[in-house]
């Protein structure tokens, strides 16, 4: 009996890299399209947080009779807006928490004393109150809750900075102890509450929907809630600086602010113009916004998410005009404004 011995062909070296090489094509290939399906999935999901934030603001006004109000005792300010000068340092998304479903983290927070224990004057606008701050956050509690990452603050397409990587020192946290998570969405209010926090009470048709101490109701709107904007989208990184915190406010952390000025989306740097107190030089990097204060933009291309006074959210292009931007901040300016 005889057997036949069974042959066998190795691939050659020059198959091989011919497949390496095919794999290697289609990879190229699909990767810029899996990188596109992971950014409209990051997109969709920064402007659901948004589409839940304006809606717990609609939650807060059927308890409250208002809108919650911006911020609360904020210590930079060249005029109190309530008349006295106590100092809370108070951002008003955490008063949104119980209907983001984090009522067990508000609970802990004593409401009743300081979040951040800044109180300083401003080098350009030295008439600054210097109040009392009213308790200690490194001891009652608010400072450490302060660090809570709360998903629905942070938008995942932002890669300028992790949710706590946020700079140390009095401008940036309480007594520069504690880092405070990083919010990427904030309320429309006016850039100049950054000094002037009596702003939204004083400032008339140019009000916009939020401010210092602010208790705006829906027949305050008098453009219509659909054609005001109420809450807008920013980095976790600006030109200067770690950006806005979601429990406390400090150092020219009152809001976002797309029009008046300095009006636009997506500004890398302020624009030469500007007072060269305001503007030192910075390297323009992508995802760092502008300046500290009012800087609204975003990491998605082209744009940045803007929830309305009705609770909707639209992208709005870079492109907009600064006059469209402006008429769309205010919520009394008797504009007459027609979005695409």
């Amino acid at each position: 009996m005889s057997f036949k011995r069974l042959s066998s062909r190795a691939f050659t070296l020059i198959e091989l890299l011919v497949v390496i090489a095919i794999i290697a094509i289609l990879i190229g290939l699909l990767l810029p399209a899996v990188q596109k399906v992971r950014e409209a999935a990051a997109r969709m999901k920064c402007s659901n947080n948004l589409k839940q934030i304006a809606l717990a603001t609609h939650n807060y006004l059927a308890t409250f009779n208002n809108f919650p109000s911006a911020g609360k005792g904020y210590s930079w300010c060249s005029t109190p807006a309530t008349g006295d000068a106590k100092i809370y340092n108070a951002n008003g998304l955490l008063l949104l928490l119980p209907y983001l479903e984090q009522s067990a983290l508000y609970e802990k927070f004593n409401l009743n004393e300081a979040f951040a224990n800044v109180s300083t004057t401003l080098a350009v606008n030295p008439g600054n109150i210097s109040g009392a701050i009213v308790g200690n956050p490194l001891t009652n509690g608010n400072a450490a809750l302060a660090s809570t990452v709360v998903p629905a603050f942070n938008c995942p397409t932002d890669t300028s900075a992790g949710p706590n990587d946020r700079l140390t020192g009095g401008y940036y946290g309480p007594g520069g102890i504690f880092k405070g998570a990083a919010t990427n969405y904030d309320f429309i209010t006016s850039d100049s509450d950054y000094y002037r926090c009596n702003n939204w009470i004083t400032s008339g048709a140019l009000k916009r929907m939020f401010g210092e101490n602010s208790n705006t109701r829906p027949t305050d709107v008098i453009d219509g809630l659909s054609n005001t904007f109420a809450l807008g989208e920013t980095t976790r990184y600006h030109g200067n600086g770690a950006a806005f915190a979601w429990s406390y406010r400090t150092h020219v952390m009152v809001g976002v602010d797309p029009g008046t000025s300095d009006p636009g989306i997506n500004i890398w740097n302020l624009p030469s113009s500007f007072p060269a107190a305001a503007n030192p030089t910075y390297t323009v990097m992508n995802g760092r916004i502008r300046t500290w204060w009012a800087a609204a933009g975003s990491m998605h291309s082209g744009g940045s998410h803007f929830a309305f006074g009705d609770g909707s959210v639209r992208f709005m292009t870079e492109n907009t005009s600064g006059v469209t931007l402006e008429a769309l901040s205010t919520m009394a300016g008797g504009e007459v404004i027609s979005l695409p």
